[in-house]
Protein backbone atom coordinates (compact mmCIF):
# COMPACT_ATOMS: atom_id res chain seq x y z
CA UNK A 1 0.00 0.00 0.00
CA UNK A 2 1.36 3.40 -0.97
CA UNK A 3 1.73 5.66 2.06
CA UNK A 4 3.15 9.18 2.05
CA UNK A 5 5.79 9.92 4.64
CA UNK A 6 6.57 13.43 5.83
CA UNK A 7 9.39 13.88 8.34
CA UNK A 8 9.16 10.14 9.04
CA UNK A 9 5.52 10.52 10.14
CA UNK A 10 2.91 8.51 8.27
CA UNK A 11 -0.07 10.50 7.05
CA UNK A 12 -3.50 10.01 5.61
CA UNK A 13 -4.03 11.73 2.27
CA UNK A 14 -7.20 13.06 0.66
CA UNK A 15 -7.12 14.15 -2.98
CA UNK A 16 -10.03 16.23 -4.31
CA UNK A 17 -10.09 16.33 -8.13
CA UNK A 18 -12.46 18.69 -9.89
CA UNK A 19 -14.05 17.28 -13.01
CA UNK A 20 -12.87 18.25 -16.48
CA UNK A 21 -14.49 21.05 -18.45
CA UNK A 22 -17.99 20.10 -19.68
CA UNK A 23 -18.55 20.40 -23.41
CA UNK A 24 -21.64 22.53 -22.72
CA UNK A 25 -19.72 25.13 -20.70
CA UNK A 26 -19.95 27.86 -23.35
CA UNK A 27 -20.07 31.53 -22.39
CA UNK A 28 -22.67 32.87 -24.83
CA UNK A 29 -25.02 35.75 -24.04
CA UNK A 30 -28.31 34.29 -22.78
CA UNK A 31 -31.51 35.45 -21.11
CA UNK A 32 -32.84 33.94 -17.86
CA UNK A 33 -34.75 31.11 -19.55
CA UNK A 34 -31.77 30.22 -21.74
CA UNK A 35 -29.51 30.31 -18.69
CA UNK A 36 -31.82 27.85 -16.87
CA UNK A 37 -31.45 25.53 -19.88
CA UNK A 38 -27.66 26.09 -19.78
CA UNK A 39 -27.66 24.84 -16.16
CA UNK A 40 -29.65 21.73 -17.10
CA UNK A 41 -27.32 21.01 -20.03
CA UNK A 42 -24.25 21.54 -17.85
CA UNK A 43 -25.46 18.86 -15.43
CA UNK A 44 -25.87 16.30 -18.26
CA UNK A 45 -22.83 17.28 -20.33
CA UNK A 46 -19.99 15.08 -21.48
CA UNK A 47 -16.43 16.40 -21.19
CA UNK A 48 -14.89 18.77 -23.70
CA UNK A 49 -12.42 16.56 -25.60
CA UNK A 50 -10.01 19.51 -25.98
CA UNK A 51 -9.78 20.02 -22.19
CA UNK A 52 -6.95 18.19 -20.43
CA UNK A 53 -5.39 18.36 -16.95
CA UNK A 54 -2.44 20.70 -16.41
CA UNK A 55 -1.13 17.98 -14.11
CA UNK A 56 -2.30 14.57 -12.98
CA UNK A 57 -1.92 12.61 -9.79
CA UNK A 58 -1.78 8.84 -9.46
CA UNK A 59 -4.86 6.92 -8.34
CA UNK A 60 -3.08 3.61 -7.66
CA UNK A 61 -3.61 2.10 -4.20
CA UNK A 62 -6.33 4.66 -3.53
CA UNK A 63 -9.95 4.38 -2.49
CA UNK A 64 -11.83 6.02 -5.40
CA UNK A 65 -15.00 8.00 -4.71
CA UNK A 66 -17.08 9.74 -7.39
CA UNK A 67 -19.98 12.16 -7.52
CA UNK A 68 -23.11 10.73 -9.18
CA UNK A 69 -22.94 13.43 -11.89
CA UNK A 70 -21.75 12.39 -15.35
CA UNK A 71 -18.88 14.88 -15.62
CA UNK A 72 -17.29 13.48 -12.44
CA UNK A 73 -17.65 9.86 -13.57
CA UNK A 74 -16.16 10.68 -16.98
CA UNK A 75 -13.25 12.46 -15.27
CA UNK A 76 -12.53 9.36 -13.19
CA UNK A 77 -12.61 7.27 -16.37
CA UNK A 78 -10.19 9.72 -18.03
CA UNK A 79 -7.82 9.02 -15.14
CA UNK A 80 -8.08 5.31 -15.87
CA UNK A 81 -10.32 4.34 -12.95
CA UNK A 82 -11.71 1.00 -14.11
CA UNK A 83 -13.36 0.32 -10.76
CA UNK A 84 -15.06 2.89 -8.54
CA UNK A 85 -15.10 2.03 -4.85
CA UNK A 86 -17.98 4.34 -3.98
CA UNK A 87 -20.47 6.68 -5.62
CA UNK A 88 -21.31 9.28 -2.99
CA UNK A 89 -24.55 11.24 -3.57
CA UNK A 90 -23.48 13.99 -1.13
CA UNK A 91 -20.45 14.70 -3.36
CA UNK A 92 -22.59 16.08 -6.21
CA UNK A 93 -22.14 19.75 -7.01
CA UNK A 94 -23.91 22.37 -4.95
CA UNK A 95 -26.89 23.24 -7.13
CA UNK A 96 -26.24 26.00 -9.65
CA UNK A 97 -29.02 28.50 -8.90
CA UNK A 98 -31.03 30.35 -11.53
CA UNK A 99 -33.57 33.15 -11.16
CA UNK A 100 -36.08 34.83 -13.46
CA UNK A 101 -34.35 38.17 -13.95
CA UNK A 102 -34.83 40.62 -16.85
CA UNK A 103 -31.23 40.43 -18.09
CA UNK A 104 -29.19 39.10 -20.94
CA UNK A 105 -25.76 38.14 -19.68
CA UNK A 106 -22.94 35.80 -20.57
CA UNK A 107 -23.49 32.35 -19.06
CA UNK A 108 -20.66 32.57 -16.53
CA UNK A 109 -21.80 36.06 -15.48
CA UNK A 110 -25.19 34.49 -14.74
CA UNK A 111 -23.42 31.89 -12.59
CA UNK A 112 -21.60 34.59 -10.59
CA UNK A 113 -24.73 36.73 -10.13
CA UNK A 114 -26.93 33.76 -9.26
CA UNK A 115 -24.41 32.39 -6.78
CA UNK A 116 -24.18 35.82 -5.10
CA UNK A 117 -27.97 35.96 -4.68
CA UNK A 118 -27.96 32.35 -3.48
CA UNK A 119 -25.27 33.06 -0.87
CA UNK A 120 -27.40 35.82 0.68
CA UNK A 121 -30.45 33.58 0.87
CA UNK A 122 -32.53 33.98 -2.30
CA UNK A 123 -34.52 30.80 -2.75
CA UNK A 124 -35.60 28.93 -5.86
CA UNK A 125 -36.28 25.45 -7.20
CA UNK A 126 -32.92 24.14 -6.00
CA UNK A 127 -31.25 23.41 -2.68
CA UNK A 128 -30.55 26.38 -0.44
CA UNK A 129 -26.97 27.43 0.30
CA UNK A 130 -27.49 26.35 3.92
CA UNK A 131 -28.70 22.89 2.87
CA UNK A 132 -25.82 22.56 0.40
CA UNK A 133 -23.25 23.33 3.11
CA UNK A 134 -24.89 20.81 5.45
CA UNK A 135 -24.71 18.19 2.70
CA UNK A 136 -21.05 18.91 2.05
CA UNK A 137 -20.30 18.51 5.76
CA UNK A 138 -21.56 14.93 5.31
CA UNK A 139 -18.86 14.47 2.63
CA UNK A 140 -16.12 15.42 5.10
CA UNK A 141 -17.67 13.13 7.73
CA UNK A 142 -17.62 10.27 5.21
CA UNK A 143 -13.98 11.01 4.40
CA UNK A 144 -13.06 10.85 8.09
CA UNK A 145 -14.82 7.47 8.34
CA UNK A 146 -13.09 6.13 5.22
CA UNK A 147 -9.71 7.20 6.61
CA UNK A 148 -10.14 4.68 9.40
CA UNK A 149 -9.55 1.95 6.79
CA UNK A 150 -7.81 3.66 3.86
CA UNK A 151 -4.60 5.70 3.76
CA UNK A 152 -5.32 7.53 0.49
CA UNK A 153 -8.71 8.60 -0.78
CA UNK A 154 -9.28 10.21 -4.20
CA UNK A 155 -12.58 11.97 -4.80
CA UNK A 156 -13.77 13.11 -8.24
CA UNK A 157 -16.11 15.99 -7.49
CA UNK A 158 -16.96 19.59 -8.27
CA UNK A 159 -15.68 23.12 -7.72
CA UNK A 160 -17.95 24.39 -4.94
CA UNK A 161 -18.31 21.01 -3.27
CA UNK A 162 -14.53 20.53 -3.22
CA UNK A 163 -14.04 24.06 -1.84
CA UNK A 164 -16.38 23.56 1.11
CA UNK A 165 -15.15 20.00 1.71
CA UNK A 166 -11.62 21.38 1.92
CA UNK A 167 -12.72 24.05 4.43
CA UNK A 168 -14.51 21.46 6.55
CA UNK A 169 -11.51 19.11 6.58
CA UNK A 170 -9.14 21.93 7.54
CA UNK A 171 -11.41 22.74 10.51
CA UNK A 172 -11.01 19.09 11.53
CA UNK A 173 -7.23 19.27 11.59
CA UNK A 174 -6.30 18.42 8.00
CA UNK A 175 -3.38 20.31 6.47
CA UNK A 176 -3.67 21.79 3.01
CA UNK A 177 -0.73 20.78 0.80
CA UNK A 178 -1.99 21.86 -2.62
CA UNK A 179 -5.12 23.54 -4.01
CA UNK A 180 -6.48 24.20 -7.46
CA UNK A 181 -10.17 24.84 -8.09
CA UNK A 182 -10.03 25.03 -11.89
CA UNK A 183 -11.34 22.32 -14.20
CA UNK A 184 -9.17 19.23 -13.56
CA UNK A 185 -7.77 21.02 -10.48
CA UNK A 186 -6.18 18.91 -7.74
CA UNK A 187 -6.44 19.73 -4.03
CA UNK A 188 -4.44 17.63 -1.57
CA UNK A 189 -4.81 17.45 2.20
CA UNK A 190 -2.81 15.49 4.76
CA UNK A 191 -3.45 14.39 8.32
CA UNK A 192 -0.83 12.66 10.47
CA UNK A 193 -1.77 9.23 11.75
CA UNK A 194 -2.47 9.22 15.51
Amino acid sequence: MNMDVINNTSVKEVVLIRHGKPLSAHNDKVNAAQYAQWVRNYDKSILDPTSHPKQKTHIDDSYIVVSPLLRAKLSAAYYGATEIDEELPHLKEMDIPYYKLPFTLRSWHWVVLSRALWFIGFKGRFESFKAAKQRVNLVSERIEKLCEKHERIVLFGHGMTNYYTRKSLIKNGWQLKQKDGDFWGITILHKPLP
